[in-house]
């Protein structure tokens, strides 16, 4: 037995390619075998990576020069799924009509099988999950959700997930001891040093500039370059630690060399406001640890005051490149959290997206008590803006949100000494910026970053959501049937909407429908949208007025 599906496929060469001559493909999917799950995509949200993704092919970080013409990608992995079918493994708990959440991004055996990357993911009707989803190495990464969820509101989880990752630990909090660690001390030596946290990974190296005193482990091998050491450890440093003051370039190279989960801790000689480039990719997509302290004692790097994750209680936050999707899910997070940041301002190029944004949270900060303020910077004075908010001392917090190394280059200017940035949007490899890392050792800033979310990030926002501590349908734009995929994806990339845009696979005609603007709908519904906003009733409205368009399952033998 098979099902009638319908397929967008992306064959690897930009949005031209998006589809068969611009359109769905009609194929069979299989019965589920024993441990697979055959679900129906109810909703899907469009995700700026999805965009990434097409625009940039075989230049996407994860697609590892995948040929797309022999096996072409199926998109999309914000989803609300119902389960239709589950195999005989899985049919005692995986019942008919089941609602599910799903946190995409799949590791089994430590090999990624990313929904909508590595696999296919929901731009199609009916979705085939397999095994690696119910018995991945953290367990099943599908869950029940609650009916009375809206299927927008579910779709949704994984992003606003990835913004409750950045406020948690991602790397590592230690050295890890079965790596390799590169020990680097600069010309004023190490006298003075405490490393008062064992050094005994398996490997050490060490390369020094400056007189040796301290003592290191009887495997530490001694080189005098940099070179040197990469050729001891080709595929990268597991750890460093920085032992005094280095030059720029040193840095540089160093960190360059590390493994994307490494801990990277420099106990630096006094103060220093070092700036360095680094990689932005390397940080977006990489768990490093970024620690250090000034006072030449390795403990105190790692002390839990100095990894520091979550927003500053009644600090000041700013958010660079706020304005969109994943920028409101920020603001409504630091809003809405009871012990979070007092002042919340929000930056765009320009004001249009600021206003709407101004216009859909400033209820919520009147409410909880706190200020929202937006400053657009294609306005002359937008710097001198910034800087008034906090006297010229700088924001505890602050988040880029927007991809490119233009907002990170503003950003930086305006991170207090103590403060946090995180680099939430990524980009393409090669990218580099200059980030004061002196803060970090000097006085105890944090560099974080995210990449994704796991399961229990979902349920997370699944728990505020049921218990109204955020509102995720707030952050609904527009709305679109699966013959209106390719115009919805377009309206992502072209920034139409500074919200989401959800999908909804079965109502195949519905057109790409502004909601601040609903032409076409029905004044009944128009009127809950006036009333209510989008939600649960909304839908269930807009699905009763396109029911006639719904697609029934047709089985074939």
């Amino acid at each position: 037995m098979s099902y009638e599906n319908k397929v967008w496929y992306y064959y690897g060469k930009g949005i031209d390619s998006f589809g068969k001559n611009g359109e769905p493909e009609k194929e069979d999917i299989q019965n589920p075998g024993p441990n697979e799950v055959l679900a129906r995509v109810d909703a899907l949200a469009l995700c700026a990576s999805d965009n990434k993704m097409i625009n940039m092919g075989n230049d996407f970080p994860l697609f590892n020069h995948r040929d797309f013409e022999k096996n072409p990608l199926v998109l999309g992995h914000e989803l609300s799924l119902t389960v239709e079918k589950a195999g005989r493994n899985l049919e005692k708990h995986w019942k008919k009509g089941m609602r599910m959440g799903i946190q995409p991004d799949v590791y089994m055996n430590n090999i990624r099988y990313c929904i909508g990357v590595h696999v296919p993911g929901g731009m199609q009707h009916y979705i085939l999950l397999k095994k690696s989803v119910f018995h991945s190495d953290h367990g099943a990464t599908a869950f029940e959700v609650n009916d009375d969820l809206s299927y927008s509101s579910v779709a949704q989880l994984e992003p606003n997930a990835c913004v409750e990752a950045a406020y948690r630990p991602w790397g590592r909090k230690h050295f890890n001891k079965k790596g390799t660690l590169l020990i680097y001390v600069g010309k004023q030596g190490d006298a003075g040093y405490i490393y008062d946290e064992l050094l005994d990974h398996e490997e050490v190296i060490l390369w020094s500039e400056g007189e040796i005193i301290n003592q290191y482990p009887e495997n530490t091998v001694r080189v005098h370059s940099l070179k040197e050491a990469k050729e001891l450890s080709p595929m990268g440093f597991s750890d460093v630690l920085i032992v005094g003051n280095a030059k720029q370039d040193v840095l540089e190279n160093v960190i360059q060399s590390m493994k994307d989960t490494a801990v990277f801790c420099w106990l630096s000689d006094g103060e220093t406001n070092q700036q360095v480039r680094i990689d932005i990719a390397q940080v977006h997509y990489g768990k490093i640890n970024w620690l250090g302290s000034k006072t030449k004692k390795l403990s105190d790097a790692f002390q839990r005051s100095r990894q520091r994750y979550e927003l500053k209680q009644d600090g000041n936050l700013l958010i660079m490149g706020g304005a969109g999707a994943m920028g409101r899910m920020h603001v409504m997070r630091a809003l809405m959290q009871e012990n979070g940041p007092q002042t919340i301002v929000v930056t765009a190029r320009s004001n249009e997206r600021l206003e709407a944004l101004k216009k859909d949270f400033q209820e919520i900060a009147v409410k909880k008590q706190k200020r929202l303020e937006v400053v657009a910077t294609n306005e002359a004075d937008w710097k001198e803006k910034l800087s008034n908010y906090t006297n010229s001392q700088g924001f505890d917090d602050v988040v880029v949100s927007a991809p490119g190394i233009d907002p990170v280059e503003k950003a930086v200017s305006f991170l207090k000494k103590d403060g946090m940035l995180i680099l939430f949007s990524g980009t393409k490899h090669g990218s580099f910026v200059k980030i004061p890392l002196g803060y970090i050792p000097s006085y105890g800033a944090r560099l974080n970053a995210s990449s994704g979310s796991s399961v229990e990030d979902e349920k997370s926002v699944l728990r505020k959501q049921l218990e109204h501590q955020i509102d995720l349908d707030k952050n609904v734009m527009a709305v679109a049937g699966f013959n209106y995929m390719k115009e919805a994806i377009k309206a992502v990339n072209e920034g139409r909407f500074p919200g989401k845009i959800i999908v909804y696979p079965h109502l195949d005609n519905l057109p790409l429908i502004d909601l601040r603007n609903p032409e076409g709908l029905p004044d009944s519904l128009k009127e809950t949208l006036k009333n209510c906003g989008w939600g649960k009733q909304a839908e269930n409205e807009l699905f009763q007025y396109y029911k006639s368009q719904l697609i029934n399952v047709k089985k074939e033998t």
